[in-house]
């Protein structure tokens, strides 16, 4: 699948070391070489959205919204936070504007 990364997303990933940093880039890795979502490990759609998914990395959760059109589809990676910031209002309210 083709990938792309929003600012906060490559901010947050360039912050990542050690363990983190190499299971980031395995997972990112695995969207890349994926043929479908059912291909991606820890990939589920996000409940009450159309198009938002989350990867489970350690403690950390990767959101990305999947933009399929007639001839192509790709994947935004928009987020990478802990778990603990990952499912607050705020967040939801970012994934919701994001969720189009």
């Amino acid at each position: 699948m083709k990938v792309r990364f929003s600012r906060e997303f490559a901010k947050a990933f360039s912050k990542l070391s050690g363990k983190m940093l190499e299971s980031a880039r395995r997972a990112v890795n695995e969207v890349i070489d994926a043929t479908s979502l059912d291909d991606i490990t820890d990939c589920k759609k996000l409940v009450g959205m159309n198009n938002v998914y989350r990867i489970r990395i350690g403690n950390k959760r990767a959101f990305f919204v999947l933009h399929v059109f007639i001839d192509d589809e790709f994947i935004v990676f928009e987020y990478l936070v802990n778990r603990g910031e990952a499912y607050t209002a705020e967040m939801n309210k970012k994934l919701r504007k994001k969720d189009t």
